[in-house]
């Protein structure tokens, strides 16, 4: 063999044992190539792309950077020595190359794709955009280019756009994994959780199997769409699912110490939320969650260290905030609370739930009109939010010094939600405070019907019995309310009053 072909030799060798996936093997074949022809530009091309393939990413560039240094106006070399430098993270230096690749060939969608890939990465969102849409009109038929460019659109906050793009992608690709859970994810957020759940396990079944990291995303996915049904324990299966195939899978552990949190499983909850902290020293929101869970045990100390560790992380967390208001409130520290309830109100200014908190800590602390303006104030922001209605026409009836405000937000929560129990037995409590015992009657005796297991339901309708003088009917509503809530105290007092203990 002469030495002009010996080169050529071990690069078809290479070329071979790379397509046997022998790759270890073919990158020996390829060094020893390139130290037979050390200058030869498609030597050091290969053997420089298959090192960052294995994760070589410091050898690959060095071979790649050479192999630039003698054909600098290669398109194919350049767009290579970027690639490596996108794979090692370095996405500047990748987009340096990328330019020099475009600049000497513009027609190429997968470099404008490469590019805005780049760009994403640094957060360039603007820029990414203008290069996924070139990719396009290069080839309007370019699924990936369709994908990342609704990605890129949900990151600006262009959700209607976004859209567009996801199920465009879905459509040039009606198998393709990361288009479906794509589609799915978006579904998902916005509420449409049919069409979610179908296209998640979809993708779930389409990823290979060796794809753990996508099986596992599109599994947490599933997880969420039950978790938005009130599916709890097939929630937790599908997150034990997501973490059985990458234990690592951050979103998965979160939402499971959540999903263990909405079961008031706060022990559970917190035991994932530490898992989570331990992979994410950095994310505040575990421990704003875990700072919740503790609060729920009444563990004050410890959620309070929670809230104040989330804050060193993001200063401008509302509801970390939030979370330190609720926490002296019920230690009953109402000027500390007020403190915390007013910071976090100015940074969720359209939210209305913690000026209603703030209102409540004012008014705790004796500091009446400031609760009532808060109150007005949480009113004026949450009166298209039948929950918010109920919950001001609560505190409102506690209060006793606005009656007819109560009754007011009672029966506009009502209308937002005729099939709320939680409304309905608001307004039956407006009315009765208010002194319209008969009126009350009703919404009260709705309110057991449509929960039928809440034994402050029944204890209220009993209090508007009570006062009609329907003694037999109160009683049977204390009764009820007993047997559901043993420690019900307030009920066994009422049974006292009627003589039955």
């Amino acid at each position: 063999m002469s030495g002009r072909s010996e080169p050529d030799s071990h690069n078809r060798r290479a070329e071979s044992l790379w397509e046997q996936g022998r790759e270890e093997e073919a990158i020996q074949a390829w060094e020893a190539a390139r130290e037979i022809a050390p200058d030869s530009v498609e030597i050091l091309v290969n053997l420089a792309w298959a090192l960052s393939r294995r994760g070589r990413f410091s050898e690959a560039l060095k071979a790649g950077r050479r192999a630039a240094e003698l054909a600098p106006d290669e398109e194919y070399v350049r767009h290579t020595v970027g690639q490596i430098c996108y794979g090692a993270g370095r996405y500047g230096e990748a987009i340096t190359e990328y330019a020099a690749a475009i600049e000497l060939q513009s027609d190429e969608a997968l470099l404008y794709c490469d590019m805005a890939d780049a760009l994403y990465s640094l957060e360039r969102f603007g820029e990414a955009v203008r290069h996924y849409e070139k990719a396009l009109a290069l080839d309007k038929n370019d699924a990936y280019a369709e994908l990342w460019l609704g990605r890129t659109k949900e990151q600006m906050g262009e959700d209607a756009a976004a859209a567009q793009h996801l199920h465009r992608a879905l459509k040039l690709a009606p198998e393709w994994p990361e288009a479906l859970f794509a589609v799915g994810q978006m579904c998902c957020l916005s509420g449409e959780l049919a069409e979610a759940q179908r296209c998640l396990e979809k993708a779930l079944e389409s990823y290979p199997a060796e794809e753990e990291e996508g099986r596992a995303a599109a599994a947490s996915e599933l997880g969420n769409v039950h978790r938005g049904r009130g599916e709890l324990d097939r929630a937790i299966a599908r997150y034990r699912e997501a973490l059985a195939l990458d234990p690592t899978h951050p979103a998965a552990r979160f939402n499971l110490g959540l999903t263990y949190a909405d079961l008031d499983q706060y022990e559970a909850a917190i035991s994932e939320f530490d898992i989570a902290i331990e992979m994410e020293p950095e994310d505040a929101d575990a421990r704003v969650e875990r700072g919740s869970a503790y609060l729920a045990q009444s563990r004050y100390d410890e959620a309070i260290e929670d809230y104040r560790a989330a804050l060193v992380l993001a200063p401008d967390h509302a509801e970390a905030y939030g979370g330190l208001g609720l926490a002296y409130y019920s230690l009953g520290v109402y000027d500390v609370s007020v403190e915390h309830y007013a910071r976090a109100s100015a940074l969720a200014p359209r939210d209305p739930w913690p000026r209603y908190n703030l209102a409540l800590a004012l008014d705790a602390g004796g500091r009446h009109a400031e609760a009532d303006a808060a109150l007005q104030e949480a009113w004026v922001l949450g009166q298209d939010d039948g929950e918010v209605c109920a919950s001001v026409a609560r505190a409102l009836t506690a209060q006793g010094r606005n009656p007819e405000g109560a009754v007011r937000a009672a029966r506009r929560a009502c209308g937002l939600a005729p099939e709320s129990a939680d409304a309905l037995d608001a307004l039956a409590m407006a009315l009765y405070s208010a002194g319209e015992h008969e009126a009350a009657l009703g919404p009260a005796r709705e309110a057991t019907r449509l929960a039928a297991e809440v034994a402050d339901y029944w204890y209220d309708a009993g209090l508007i019995e009570e006062v009609l003088g329907k003694v037999p009917a109160a009683r049977h509503d204390f009764e009820r309310a007993l047997e559901l809530a043993p420690d019900f105290e307030e009920a066994r007092d009422a049974l006292h009053r009627l003589g039955d203990i």
